[in-house]
């Protein structure tokens, strides 16, 4: 968040004391604007992220697909190769 906000007021700084272009709309709406997307950028990665895995499991699940749907193995076998597997790949 630092980062974020030292490239914030360096790039608010020189659009200030330099512009690039004439602006067609005030400075403070547009800058408004830019929050605004940038603080409801999280907001949607924090609601598609959980949601988007869960779907395509349930998919996966319901079209046979993927490893664990194609080997005949017992419940905790399958969590735990899951859970190892999911660590190693991340």
């Amino acid at each position: 968040m630092g980062a974020f906000a030292a490239v914030f007021v360096l790039l608010a700084l020189v659009e200030l004391m330099a512009p690039r272009r004439r602006l067609l709309t005030s400075k403070s709406r547009r800058w408004l604007a830019n929050l605004t997307i940038v603080a409801l950028n999280p907001l949607c990665v924090a609601l598609v992220f959980p949601i988007l895995p869960t779907g395509l499991a349930l998919i996966a699940a319901e079209q046979n697909w993927g490893l664990f749907n194609r080997i005949s193995m017992p419940f905790w076998l399958e969590v735990a190769a899951g859970v190892i597997l999911l660590d190693l790949v991340v």
